[in-house]
């Protein structure tokens, strides 16, 4: 099917109602060049404000390039993109294109948990198929836009010239339009725990050649914001951008390489799909975060995992963090006390609707093992067999027996030499999840053996905790029982670094938070101030105040958060009834007020009540938050907030009951590192 529309933008087709979908999908006939048959791609999204085309440029070595705009705006290109082959030059030079399909989806399905209970899958799409080099390599590039962004991929075809696919780099650039500034942080290498600060800085001032993290955030003057990110990230290679020193306003992509071969990074066989390449769009920074459009790219559960309703979203303690348990390596004399110690650990989370007790160890792994090392795992560590001197089965007996689970934590690579048989053992045990760590590495070998440990955990019934893990991609719709990520420097870092400060904590909000749940090492209940803070191993203590460390469980969506200080940190302590009754998964979703790199105000709904919550980096400031999004009538709002605005006094906190309306904005003055938490209820 061809269209010959007149070159009106995509808002005069989002105010024709009477318009069929299929009009927000079209081809215009462009004499591109004599190789190419003159076919353009372009499609818009429900809403009419955002667009990509695809086209190929003949002023360009016949290359596939696509443009992203906003409300007519351009925002990246026209920027090439395609991967790059072990054989030939990139595939999307020499290109042409052969014929487009045109389509559109509009569904919605339902989350087992999340920042929503349902997310809506609403887009138009094209399917372009292309022919490259003189060998006429068949491949495809597909597009789709959103109300909230728009996504491309592209898809090696089975043919006989190109059975088996090894792709050695991706040739896609983003080139950006206009002098927006830049959230970002970077990378050493392509084997990292993906852990490091955030610079807000003009776009030119980006370093050059270093391997930056997504998501990416650019904003632009008057507001329009993107992240640049991925989903969907199945047998492939993850993603990673690159500034060019000759191109200050482009980002390359890189893909991270197979260990044994540096130069490859994707080794299959056709059809070989790409992740989604995508561009989140919003006409603020913050309302990035109410999007669902990486779940949406994401596959639905395989059928055969069976239902997911045995899941159970919840927070959970974390003894390494305080240290309690980190020093006790003796092997007879700490027999019963270790038992001991996770019993009071157990009768807090029952006491304090957490649901889950973690267990990693006593300085050494809980596993058995010769090496004294969480982090190297020596060759006979075997993952099947408890040390007996914990006496592990009396701890699992004990959190049964007062409805707590247990979480195992456990080093990746031993896990993976016995992964079917060690899931299996721990379903029998009463093991419920596990902290896997250490990974450290996104290629397409990880990438599989992460899916590999997913599908087993389903199928026992076990949830999954990544740390020195990669970013989200979505791939929690495909597994659910995939209840975090790390991949951010979080509150862990307080046992030996200064880095995670209140302003740290904003900036994670406007990036890695916008690539789904993070996992911070919430919970700290003994902030100082920054004058005062020292990173230590042991009862480490955060910065910033106690409502801004509250805060956190709102800000972050996060289904299975920690409360990893010690138990008597939380006694007597004013808030601590607020982290008992913070919900952990959410019906609803909205972002109220914030700048990036200064602070974030998100409100989050769970059945009738809505819960909102405030962070503001190291500069104090009063703020009106508004309450339109609560329906006629008044409610009933508890709100906790800052105690003193004095920043010597991080620990002091006001709670306070008000009566609002959605006609009055509810105002708060935060301190220095401070925040705000409140609960609105119907009178």
């Amino acid at each position: 099917m061809m269209l010959r529309l007149p070159s009106f933008g995509c808002r005069f087709l989002s105010a024709m109602t009477s318009i069929s979908t299929v009009l927000l999908v079209w081809l215009v006939l462009a004499p591109l060049s004599s190789r190419a048959d003159g076919l353009r791609a372009a499609i818009c999204s429900p809403d009419g404000r955002n667009a990509i085309d695809l086209r190929v440029a003949s002023e360009d070595a016949d290359q596939v390039r696509y443009t992203i705009k906003r409300d007519g705006r351009k925002l990246f290109g026209p920027s090439p993109l395609g991967p790059v082959l072990n054989v030939g030059r990139p595939l999307g030079e020499d290109a042409r294109i052969i014929d487009v399909q045109l389509g559109s989806i509009d569904e919605s399905f339902t989350l087992p948990w999340g920042k929503t209970t349902t997310a809506a899958n609403r887009c138009s799409s094209a399917v372009v198929n292309l022919a490259s080099g003189d060998a006429r390599v068949q491949w495809q590039v597909e597009l789709r836009a959103y109300d909230d962004g728009v996504a491309f991929r592209y898809r090696l075809l089975p043919q006989d010239r190109l059975g088996e696919c090894e792709i050695q780099d991706e040739a896609t650039q983003f080139d950006v339009l206009g002098e927006p500034q830049a959230l970002f942080n970077t990378l050493d290498s392509f084997t990292t725990s993906h852990e490091s600060l955030y610079e807000h800085k003009p776009l030119a001032e980006i370093p050059a050649n270093k391997l930056l993290e997504m998501p990416l955030l650019l904003t632009w003057p008057g507001g329009t914001a993107a992240a640049i990110t991925e989903a969907r990230v199945r047998h492939f290679a993850g993603m990673y951008l690159q500034r060019p020193v000759e191109k200050p306003a482009t980002f390359s992509c890189r893909l991270s390489p197979l260990p044994s071969r540096p130069d490859t990074s994707v080794v299959g066989q056709t059809p070989c799909e790409s992740p989604w390449r995508v561009v989140l769009l919003a006409d603020r920074a913050g309302k990035l975060l109410e999007s669902n459009l990486l779940l949406c790219l994401n596959d639905p559960p395989p059928p055969a995992l069976g239902d997911f309703s045995w899941l159970r979203p919840g927070k959970t303690s974390f003894h390494w963090w305080y240290g309690a348990f980190e020093d006790d390596y003796q092997p007879a004399a700490a027999r019963h006390a270790f038992l001991e110690r996770h019993k009071r650990y157990i009768d807090f989370c029952a006491a304090n609707n957490i649901a889950y007790h973690a267990v990693s160890g006593d300085g050494r792994a809980w596993y058995s093992q010769s090496s004294a090392s969480y982090a190297a795992p020596s060759p006979d560590a075997d993952v099947r067999r408890a040390r007996p001197e914990l006496e592990l089965p009396k701890i699992i007996d004990y959190a049964r027996e007062r409805g707590v689970g247990i979480r195992l934590w456990v080093h990746w690579k031993p896990l993976s030499e016995h992964l079917e048989e060690a899931f299996a053992l721990y379903q029998t045990w009463g093991v419920q999840g596990l902290m896997v760590d250490f990974l450290d590495r996104d290629d397409q070998e990880m990438n599989e053996f992460t899916e590999r440990m997913l599908a087993s955990a389903a199928r026992h019934h076990l949830h999954i905790q990544i740390h020195g893990s990669p970013k989200y991609s979505g791939e929690q719709r495909t597994f659910p029982n995939l209840f975090n990520r790390e991949g951010v420097m979080n509150l862990e870092y307080a046992k030996w670094s200064d880095g995670v400060t209140p302003a740290h904590s904003v900036n994670v909000a406007y990036t890695r938070a916008l690539a789904g749940p993070v996992d911070y090492h919430l919970g700290g209940f003994r902030s100082v101030s920054r004058a005062e803070f020292t990173p230590r191993d042991r009862a480490p203590v955060v910065m910033g105040t106690r409502c801004h460390n509250l805060a956190l469980y709102v800000v972050y969506e996060n289904p299975m958060p920690m409360v990893a200080d010690d138990p008597s940190a939380y006694e007597g302590q004013p808030g601590f009834d607020f982290l008992t009754e913070v919900p952990t998964t959410w019906d609803e979703t909205r972002f109220l007020i914030g700048e990036p790199g200064e602070y974030v105000v998100l409100a989050r709904r769970q059945g009738n009540a809505w819960y909102l919550g405030g962070i503001t980096n190291w500069t104090p400031r009063e703020i009106d938050v508004p309450l339109d999004f609560l329906s006629a009538g008044e409610f009933e709002a508890t709100l906790y907030a800052d105690g003193s605005l004095d920043e010597s006094l991080p620990n002091s906190l006001s709670k306070q009951q008000r009566v609002v309306t959605a006609a009055t904005p509810l105002h708060i003055a935060l301190a220095p590192g401070g925040g705000f938490v409140a609960v609105i209820r119907a009178q």
